[in-house]
């Protein structure tokens, strides 16, 4: 677990896909097929959240699976860990993932109530797809979230792939055309979704708290595989450790990692970020992306250095909730600061169309 103004110590980057369904719920594959993708997409892991139910956990398709997609024994590593999680579906909407949890929530009440409940059974919750385009420009049905006045919730998705791919696409012609060229329907988390996580960041940091940005697929194996999905939008977790093969050990070590927001949010269709590091560092102390750090007892509380490297050159942006503060081009971005706040990195690749949107990473907090 990440402590405040911890040592400098080089995490372990694992790169995962989230908010995926099987045929337990509405996708078309089986777990089995599911873990099988995800291993030839190269995910480390993968977090299946079928709507209102466990039944991949129940039914112990909870582990390491090898690259055919067979469950493999405890203690064994494979190439993919799937975890089990629940997609909380009311029908207005509100959806909410329920992860860590070993029984179902139930969706028939107010979303403040389901929140509150999973954070009380010892969960982690994230709002789905909070955001949507208007209903004529998108060819699904809608499920924004609405009340922003629940408490207890440990993040959001900043990112959904589906949401952002399938938005504009209402004709055939469109459809056909996002399938063939999905990169070029592909635009990055939508920028009202990005300026309310940067309001809520800062609530957070003044209450001491914090609200965990990740990415998502929505996945549903329909259309678009899942092979093809996993390759795409992905939340790289930073753990402490490797994995050991002991699935409850390496399931508390992605979710931890997840609830300290030690993690950020990469379109690995572009480019693999794996190797993407942000940290801010005063004197002896450091603080990795969701970490928290104290600036020193010197006058002005002494002086914070915010770097940011990254795996490919790129165009890197260091922001707060009140704007950007300084931007880079090349590997790094290197800043210097005594001012406290919220501070966290974008990165966009350039191609021959213009910046494509590659890297959003979690905060670091500064006190």
């Amino acid at each position: 677990m990440q402590r405040e103004g911890e040592a400098a110590v080089r995490r372990i980057d694992k790169a995962g896909v989230i908010h995926v369904h099987t045929r337990y719920s509405d996708g078309a594959g089986t777990v089995r097929a599911v873990a099988r993708a995800a291993a030839a997409a190269g995910a480390s892991f993968v977090l299946v959240t079928d709507h209102d139910t466990l039944a991949a956990l129940h039914r112990g398709q909870e582990g390491w699976y090898d690259r055919r997609g067979r469950l493999l024994p405890e203690g064994r590593t494979g190439a993919t860990l799937l975890l089990v999680g629940e997609e909380i579906s009311p029908d207005d909407g509100h959806h909410f993932l329920a992860l860590g949890l070993s029984e179902t929530v139930s969706k028939d009440q107010p979303p403040a109530s389901y929140v509150r409940e999973v954070e009380g059974r010892g969960g982690l919750g994230f709002i789905a797809h909070p955001d949507f385009p208007a209903p004529e420009r998108y060819p699904l049905e809608i499920f924004p979230w609405r009340d922003w006045s629940v408490a207890g919730y440990t993040g959001l998705e900043i990112w959904t792939y589906t949401v952002d791919w399938l938005t504009d696409v209402t004709k055939i012609w469109q459809i056909v055309a996002s399938l063939l060229l999905p990169d070029r329907f592909v635009n990055g988390p939508f920028p009202e979704t990005l300026a309310r996580w940067d309001e809520l960041l800062a609530a957070a940091w003044r209450n001491g708290r914090r609200v965990v940005g990740i990415g998502s697929l929505d996945a549903h194996g329909i259309l678009y595989s899942y092979r093809r999905m996993f390759r795409t939008v992905r939340t790289h977790v930073l753990l402490e450790r490797d994995w050991t093969g002991r699935v409850a050990e390496d399931k508390r070590a992605v979710l931890e990692a997840l609830a300290e927001g030690a993690a950020y949010v990469a379109y690995d269709g572009l480019l693999d970020a794996t190797g993407f590091w942000f940290t801010a560092e005063c004197g002896e102390s450091t603080a990795v992306m969701g970490g928290r750090l104290r600036r020193g007892g010197r006058p002005g509380g002494g002086k914070v250095w915010l770097r940011a490297e990254a795996p490919a050159p790129c165009a890197l942006t260091l922001r707060t909730p009140a704007g950007v503060v300084k931007r880079a081009e090349g590997r790094r971005l290197e800043h210097a600061t005594d001012e406290p706040g919220v501070y966290r990195v974008e990165a966009h690749l350039p191609f021959r169309r213009g910046l494509r949107p590659w890297i959003y990473s979690n905060p670091v907090y500064i006190f």
